[in-house]
């Protein structure tokens, strides 16, 4: 991480800090029964299929990202082996052209039924350059260091497969097998198919003295892109309902990454009826009722990935109830938010009255640009803004109420246990409570679509709570 965005998450943590106090957040502990317009507001929700109600948009998957270390070396001996007119010995960093990347969705289909055969040794001293075009490139980035066993790597229209132990070198002002080993795979009559999986043979990590998943290009991708889109914290949640996951988890679709078989282990969000899901009943039981949230909230896959306030909604209500699922360690923040275990507790609903309520704030952060709870209408809330700090907006609420940030104490033995982000509402002194209290029914959040650093996101958000 550079020292801007660096800076950026200090100073909004310090932002955060600063938005619980006693003096603009009252709350009120009393355990209270439904009322009757909340038992009417769920209700509708349940029931309520109506015109006004818009199917939100689950998108078709993620794109595949082809950022991996892994998926780097695979292109290099795929373009060493389809490319004739540069070898290892021709390539001089930064002088020289380099190797094209081209082992992308659709490359085998290009290549002749009766494929060909390159024998390569790779020198750990020397670097290979590896850039879009395979132009002459004084980008570090793209150099990189390998070093091998003697290698063979067949290719022909139906993908490739590789013998030989390839390990990679941080590249630290030269090449050398005395540097950093980034990546070290012993591959054993490995066959990498036209959809990026394993289907024959091994990969053995020398690393970590395990053997790769067949489908581990796809695993890697489609992680790092829920990292981003939903936190990492979000991520620990999905690589433990993934773990017993078959090799037909995930797809290559058009370039996307898509779930073919779906564990039982997790909940395809399709599969749930959305209403249920916004008044927190889609798992059974239901607000102020005494049973803890279903764990299913952590579990759910497919979650809408849209800016819109349908999809927001649903990110909202799957970050808020899977943090209400297990006990977690708040630490304190004033006498207001005393430091100790919240118990799990009742899952909470969707409110479009709290959501109004709460938009007053959102509205006055943008005004004033700057974080803080200007209006709270006698509701306790939960504030932030980053962008005014210069950093990027958040791609969705999932990531802002539980995911920001990597997890905060993911040891459950630990009296401190808490498995969200450290930066997120869940894992914050103060915003942590509001988030796990207990007399909580209702919520909603609120925030502003913008567009900072040239990437479009939510900020200035707000979240209201309220019996």
């Amino acid at each position: 991480m550079n020292l801007f965005k660096t800076t950026a998450i200090v100073s909004s943590l310090l932002m955060l800090s600063a938005c619980n106090s006693s003096s603009d957040i009252k709350v009120d502990k009393t355990v209270a029964n439904l009322s009757a317009k909340e038992q009417s507001q769920i209700n509708h929700y349940v029931d309520g299929h109506n015109a006004n109600h818009q199917q939100v948009d689950t998108q078709a998957g993620f794109e595949f990202n082809n950022n991996s270390p892994l998926y780097t070396a695979l292109d290099s001996l795929y373009a060493l082996s389809t490319q004739s007119k540069v070898t290892i010995q021709d390539i001089n960093p930064g002088i020289t052209n380099g190797l094209t990347k081209a082992l992308k969705p659709g490359a085998f289909a290009q290549l002749p039924t009766k494929g060909s055969q390159t024998s390569l040794t790779f020198n750990p001293s020397r670097a290979i350059t590896l850039s879009a075009t395979g132009a002459p490139t004084v980008d570090q980035n793209e150099w990189h260091c390998y070093g091998s066993t003697p290698m063979t790597i067949d290719v022909d229209n139906q993908g490739m497969t590789i013998n030989g132990s390839l390990t990679e070198y941080e590249y630290q002002g030269g090449c050398s097998a005395s540097n950093k080993q980034i990546i070290s795979y012993n591959f054993k009559n490995a066959h990498l198919n036209s959809n990026f999986i394993f289907d024959a043979g091994s990969v053995d990590d020398l690393l970590t003295h395990k053997t790769l998943a067949g489908n581990q290009l796809l695993l890697t991708s489609i992680e790092n892109s829920i990292a981003q889109t939903f936190g990492k914290a979000w991520l620990a949640q999905w690589q433990a309902g993934a773990s017993s996951s078959s090799n037909d988890f995930l797809k290559l679709v058009n370039g996307r990454i898509q779930y073919q078989n779906v564990p039982s282990s997790m909940v395809d969000y399709r599969t749930l009826d959305n209403a249920k899901l916004l008044a927190g009943t889609v798992f059974g039981g239901q607000p102020g009722n005494g049973a803890v949230a279903s764990a299913k909230w952590c579990r759910i896959v497919n979650i809408p990935k849209g800016l819109d306030l349908d999809s927001q909604k649903v990110q909202t209500m799957i970050a808020v109830n899977c943090a209400r699922s297990v006990k977690r360690y708040c630490e304190g923040h004033d006498a207001s938010f005393p430091a100790g275990m919240q118990a799990a507790t009742s899952p909470v609903a969707w409110s479009d009255d709290v959501y109004n309520l709460a938009m007053d704030n959102t509205k006055l952060q943008q005004s004033h640009n700057q974080q803080g709870h200007f209006e709270i209408h006698g509701q306790v809330q939960n504030a932030f803004t980053i962008t005014p700090q210069g950093a990027d907006p958040f791609t969705g609420t999932l990531k802002a109420v539980y995911g920001y940030t990597d997890v905060k104490n993911a040891d459950t033995t630990s009296p401190y246990f808490n498995n969200a982000g450290a930066n997120s509402f869940t894992g914050h002194a103060g915003h942590c409570q509001n988030e796990m209290a207990s007399w909580a029914t209702k919520t909603g959040l609120s925030f502003i679509k913008l567009t900072n650093n040239q990437v479009t996101g939510i900020d200035f958000l707000t979240q209201n709570f309220s019996k």
